[in-house]
């Protein structure tokens, strides 16, 4: 699982100022931050609102790496 409130606090965002940065409510922000299972767009939109970088790395069987920004 992915530490969602850890990379926010690390930004110095509080979820109070990333809910206005969605167009959310605050309470919206603490349930995605704990859910055990997001949609990628989700994760996406929340780590861009963050203004964060962010990169999906997948190491294939054969020992290939493919990297995929997120939040570019």
């Amino acid at each position: 699982m992915i530490d969602l409130a850890a990379i926010r606090r690390a930004a110095g965002v509080t979820q109070v100022q990333l809910a206005e940065q969605l167009s959310v409510g605050q309470g919206q922000i603490s349930r995605t931050e704990h859910q055990a299972d997001l949609l990628l767009s989700t994760l996406v939109a929340y780590l861009r609102a963050l203004g964060v970088k962010a990169d999906l790395i997948v190491r294939l069987r054969d020992g290939e790496t493919i990297h995929q920004s997120l939040t570019d």
